[in-house]
């Protein structure tokens, strides 16, 4: 559920069982129980307010009656006015008589304050020499009950999680001294006066920019282009670290340790000319550069880098999260020479001046300041404060006392009945006179759609805080080609701890499954658009109950992957019970153009059931069932390989072989763990195989004759021999008698 709004459940008996729910903007549904008691769900508007007397102290004796709320320009109903207090994660409130039906009593709420220090815009020099002054403001938030989380933008287009929350000071301390700071920055700054990137053929070399050394460019065009890199990596980053953030309760405040935002409008800059921001090489979300992680934003086509900025600007206000950006470098050296530097200084007169387009000595602290410009339209804009200049860290010990110990909260009622996913302006008023306000302008009113995409992206962003849904999960590539491959799916979900006493006899329980992978080079995409629906009806709810693991299977289109490591995290969600699971788990592409002995690719064991399709094209995996079909036999993997006792199980493998592996042959030996007890040998039939000599791919599907194994928890060891060959093929795998 989003901060920006607020449920609160009232509660209606009807005598003849009728349900009477409102799904909102806030709202989740409620489980449907067989009694006559149900929930109805309040959409609820929440801004938070920062109030000062013109002394920058806080105000503590506003009332609602001090307040107005305008929507889109027209006042509300103000439902609420509570100063919310907080000290050591406790909260005392002070409530206004509210307009809506009451509420159940506030829980104590933690007070969390997030730190994201920018590595990619940031001075590593400057950040290391800020970085005492940094961590004592930061230990001093300690004191006023915030609990510290911190995160890291690096220069490799990563978002990293330095801390996770904590009180401990020792912790926090080792989080701020990992941050590392940027040396690229300078490099790239100082190609618009000094000839400090390196140059070959009399073109300028820029790491991840291949395109410009077949292309004659200025020091002021790879300026361009690396001011456009930083600027979509830094979007990139921060857009992340708020989904994962955005689902803790309250104000939500954010610390961004940076030397400035780039700027795509070029032209301004420069007059002698400059790359616009509405060419088409610009960073566009629809082409990936810049993402849009919570498919909400709904842009296509070329969109400017002062739109982007704009909807970063729009989510955080959203997700009621405030920004307090501070500068660690000295901006100042961008003015004026600094004899301390340890590069040229910047002084007018250089022979590259003419080159780099740069007509005036004062344009790059042109650039520096509108940098800066970014961060204060950030802070102002999501009612937090920018900390720059030379009296930044006292301004910042000011106001941790001032915004990070108590606030008011106001809520409203919206006029819309459901939510339209449109964005909405937000006007606070204050009626009292020499009274200062600050407060979020704004807020998208979430569709179901767009919350379970919200879901989704927060899952695979940081999937090990998505528990709530237990299960297991296997992803495994299938090779079709030499880059060629299936991603075959295999699920077993947790009966027990699923469906317990949550899913109604009568009612079709529907889950949503996705699919996320990481791209090495650090920029992450779904495999699809669509979230796979999973529905277990009433009638294969009752039959599975008394079963330890549902299995549920699929697979996606064929797919070019180049050999390497992806990180891939499968989520499982659940939209009327807002519940999410996760597995974190790692894919790995096998490189197929090499030859040499033959190697194992994947192994999978599953229950065989025949059928009477013999015509079939052998192999060929379901793409919405997950099922290995072969002439007369189905192959239903298992993520979680439980057998009962006394069936036979089916065993698919997929070998590359440069040669014909017609003389290879499987022998298969079992051990009960924890008895030490000798191994066992397993008889097994070949069921169907199939060789390419082509790709070098051998496709063999068993039967495992287990009959003869008691209950228990066994290890199995595959073992193929081929005559021709020294080296055998070994593999083992774990399986469970039941």
């Amino acid at each position: 559920m989003s901060d920006q709004t607020k449920s609160r459940n009232v509660l209606l008996v009807f005598g003849t069982g009728l349900l009477a729910m409102v799904l909102g903007v806030g709202g989740q549904g409620v489980p449907v129980q067989p009694d006559a008691r149900h929930y109805v769900t309040v959409r609820l508007v929440l801004v938070d307010v920062i109030a000062q007397d013109r002394d920058g102290r806080f105000v503590t004796d506003l009332n609602k009656a001090d307040f107005e709320i305008y929507e889109d320009g027209k006042k509300m109903d103000l439902g609420s006015a509570e100063l919310i207090r907080l000290k050591q994660g406790q909260t005392a409130l002070e409530t206004e008589p509210s307009a809506v039906a009451p509420a159940p009593p506030e829980a104590p709420r933690d007070s969390r304050f997030v730190v994201v220090f920018d590595s990619i815009n940031t001075i590593r020099r400057m950040l290391d020499r800020s970085k005492p002054e940094i961590l004592a403001n930061l230990l001093s938030l300690l004191e006023v009950g915030q609990e510290i989380m911190v995160f890291e933008l690096t220069e490799d287009g990563r978002m990293a999680l330095l801390q996770p929350l904590t009180r401990d000071r020792e912790l926090i301390a080792r989080a701020v001294d990992k941050a590392t700071g940027s040396i690229w920055i300078e490099k790239a700054a100082d190609s618009l006066i000094v000839p400090s990137i390196p140059e070959k053929d009399g073109r300028p070399a820029v790491e991840g920019y291949s395109f410009l050394d077949r292309l004659e460019q200025s020091n002021q065009a790879v300026f361009e282009a690396e001011s456009r890199r930083r600027f979509e990596k830094t979007i990139n980053g921060l857009l992340g670290v708020m989904n994962i953030v955005k689902d803790f309760e309250g104000r939500k405040s954010l610390l961004f340790v940076s030397g400035g935002i780039p700027s795509l409008s070029f032209i301004r800059f420069f007059e002698g000319g400059g790359v616009a921001d509405t060419t088409a090489i610009q960073s566009q979300v629809a082409a990936g550069k810049v993402q849009d992680p919570f498919k909400v934003l709904g842009k296509k086509g070329f969109r400017t880098g002062s739109e982007i900025f704009d909807d970063l600007v729009r989510y955080a206000n959203t997700h009621n999260i405030s920004f307090y950006s501070l500068d660690p470098d000295n901006y100042l050296r961008y003015l004026l020479g600094d004899i301390a530097y340890d590069n040229y200084p910047r002084v007018a007169g250089r022979s590259t001046m003419g080159a780099s387009g740069i007509k005036r000595p004062d344009e790059i602290a042109e650039i520096k300041r509108s940098e800066l410009a970014s961060l204060r339209a950030l802070s102002a804009e999501t009612g937090g404060t920018a900390f720059l200049g030379g009296g930044k860290f006292e301004e910042f010990a000011q106001t941790i006392e001032r915004d990070f110990g108590q606030y008011y909260e106001l809520s409203y009622t919206p006029k819309r009945k459901k939510a339209d996913g449109k964005y909405h302006k937000i006007k606070v008023k204050v009626l009292r006179p020499g009274v200062d306000i600050r407060h979020r302008q704004g807020f998208l009113d979430y569709t179901d759609e767009q919350r379970e995409s919200l879901a989704f992206a927060s899952a695979a962003y940081n999937p090990s805080l998505f528990k709530d849904i237990p299960f297991e999960a296997r992803i495994v590539p299938f090779a079709k080609d030499r880059n060629t491959f299936v991603l075959w799916i295999q699920t077993a979900l947790s009966v027990r701890k699923i469906l317990g006493q949550e899913a109604a006899a009568d009612q079709p329980m529907i889950f949503k499954f996705k699919l996320t992978l990481d791209d090495p080079s650090g920029t992450s995409g779904f495999l699809s658009e669509t979230a796979v629906p999973i529905v277990l009806i009433p009638s294969l709810l009752k039959r599975i109950r008394s079963a330890e693991y549902f299995g549920w299977n699929c697979a996606s289109q064929e797919t070019e992957f180049k050999p390497r490591t992806y990180r891939a995290v499968l989520a499982i969600y659940h939209r009327e019970w807002d519940l999410m699971g996760t597995v974190d788990s790692t894919l790995e592409i096998p490189d197929l153009t090499k030859g040499g002995a033959a190697r194992l690719l994947t192994t999978s064991i599953g229950k065989l059931v025949k059928s009477d399709k013999s015509m079939v094209y052998p192999f060929t995996i379901a793409r919405d069932e997950g099922t290995l079909e072969v002439p007369n036999h189905k192959f239903f993997p298992m993520a979680v390989p439980h057998v009962p006792c006394g069936e036979r199980a089916g065993f698919f493998v997929q070998i590359h072989s440069p040669r014909n592996p017609d003389t290879t042959a499987l022998s298969i030996s079992a051990v009960r763990e924890g008895n030490g007890t000798a191994a066992i040998s397993l008889p097994s039939g070949l069921i169907c195989e199939d060789w390419n000599k082509k790709t070098g791919l051998w496709n063999v599907l068993y039967v495992l004759e287990l009959q003869t194994l008691p209950p228990g928890d066994y290890s199995l060891a595959f073992r193929w021999t081929d005559p021709s060959s020294s080296a055998p093929i070994e593999s083992t795998l774990s399986l469970r008698i039941l």
